[in-house]
């Protein structure tokens, strides 16, 4: 029943992923950690969020812009303008008095100065409501679409990290995998080493052996404990390496599957084929190139649209004057339609448009590049893993080969009737036997996630 549930659990884990290479449940477990806790993918996260921020940053430059704006100035001196009142008047004025006073009448009229009228007022004051509004500028309908291919740029960087993420965190769990397998063959084998030292030395009480198979015998164990203890070492990095993936603690227990799960795993890996020619435009690599593309086209045209005339309009409405009140003599509003159209720049503008022409030509040779190189990866890809799977076929078929070799020869060790140098090799062949099959199981299970990534098989959350 045990073998039944983990199967079931495999094939409910391969039929989430669709046509996707199987995985480990515990291994998908962890992938979906490392995509919530990875610290390198919360920052291409942010880099994300903020170009969706400048998205709506260039789309608000579409809309009107209202502003409150308020002056006070109070000013001393400064240039002004003489108005000869005095001198215009003064003599009109004398011959009204006189001809006042010859009537007998009081003259009225007097005699004023000339006037002397600051340009800048004493005080002044103007506080007004200012709405401005493009009406034609292209720029900015093209600077959006250039800001929104960036941000599908910065989207499809992101589902290639996370990508990229899964495979380091598949890669990793089955190097902890690897040696987590090592550490238990070179446990098995200092059990199979001590039991044949007590043999021999069983033997050699009954006079049946020299000393040295029993030195030959006690070597051979400490020989076993030494790999032990660095299978151990190898272990305790490789689990430190792994958690640090998840940005968790470092001595964190890592779950081992069962080996009916990775046994199951193993032969419908071997029954895996490999298609001729792999498709690699489901690539999150090729959707950034292609929208980065998109983005220096957008870019031209924005460089284009600088050419060109802009209109907008621009109305203000307050009050003014030298207090602050409201009211006639103190409202106003002025409205502007404004345009304008660049004569020379000295081909600052015609500069940045060859310079945007050669940023979109630089922007498809690389995506043609790109695509060349992906298409290498995955036919390498997909190379490494048939390799794989004819190297695990024949290290499993050795294993069981020298397994059985060495059942034949302890068996006559234990009967005193085996050279001892033969049981030592046989030993020895065993083990490196079982290292080498776990060590191309664990190359099988890589190049599998290898090819996955190399073809973006997996759907990504």
């Amino acid at each position: 029943m045990r073998t039944v549930s983990l199967l079931c659990c495999l094939f409910a884990v391969i039929a989430r992923a669709g046509h996707a290479m199987p995985v480990p449940a515990a291994a998908l477990a962890y992938v979906d950690e490392a995509l919530t806790r990875n610290l390198g993918l919360a920052e291409k996260t942010i880099e994300t969020d903020r170009a969706r921020v400048r998205l709506a940053e260039v789309r608000g430059a579409l809309q009107p812009r209202l502003d409150l704006v308020a002056r006070y100035s109070q000013a001393d001196g400064g240039r002004t303008i003489d108005f000869p009142t005095g001198d215009l008047l003064n003599g009109v004025y004398r011959t009204l008095n006189d001809y006042l006073r010859g009537e007998g009448r009081a003259a009225t009229f007097p005699q004023i100065a000339n006037q002397t009228v600051p340009l800048l007022r004493e005080r002044e004051q103007e506080t007004k409501l200012r709405l401005t509004q493009p009406l034609y500028r292209p720029e900015i309908t093209r600077g959006i679409r250039a800001t929104r291919a960036e941000v599908a740029v910065r989207e499809a960087q992101l589902a290639a990290y996370k990508r990229e993420l899964r495979l380091t965190v598949l890669t990793a769990y089955y190097g902890y995998l690897q040696s987590e397998a090592a550490v238990r063959i070179w446990e098995t084998t200092a059990g199979l080493t001590d039991e044949a030292l007590r043999v021999n030395r069983g033997l050699r009480q009954a006079d049946k052996i020299t000393d040295e198979r029993v030195l030959r015998a006690e070597a051979d164990v400490l020989l076993v404990r030494q790999q032990r203890a660095e299978a151990e070492r190898d272990r305790n990095a490789a689990r430190r390496g792994f958690n640090f993936l998840l940005n968790r603690d470092l001595e964190t227990a890592i779950t081992v599957p069962p080996e009916e799960e990775l046994a199951a795993l193993t032969e419908m890996l071997l029954k895996e084929t490999i298609a001729p020619l792999p498709g690699i435009e489901r690539r999150e690599e090729m959707t950034a190139l292609e929208q980065a593309v998109a983005a220096a086209t957008a870019a031209e045209d924005v460089a284009r649209a600088k050419l060109g005339p802009t209109v907008a309009l621009a109305v203000d409405g307050g009050v003014q004057g030298t207090n602050y009140r409201t009211g006639t003599g103190a409202n106003f509003v002025q409205g502007s339609i404004v345009g304008e159209f660049n004569l020379w720049d000295g081909r600052k503008q015609r500069s940045q448009l060859t310079q945007a022409k050669l940023e979109r030509r630089r922007s498809e040779i690389e995506r043609e590049q790109t695509r060349q190189q992906l298409a290498l990866q995955s036919r390498r890809a997909g190379d490494d893993f048939q390799a794989a799977t004819t190297a695990y076929r024949a290290a499993e078929m050795r294993r069981r080969a020298l397994a059985r070799a060495f059942e034949l020869v302890a068996g006559r060790e234990r009967e005193g009737l085996a050279n001892q140098l033969n049981f030592l090799d046989a030993r020895a062949e065993r083990t490196r036997a079982e290292l080498n099959a776990e060590i191309t199981r664990q190359r099988l299970f890589t190049a599998a996630a290898e090819f996955d990534r190399a073809t973006a098989l997996t759907p990504l959350p």
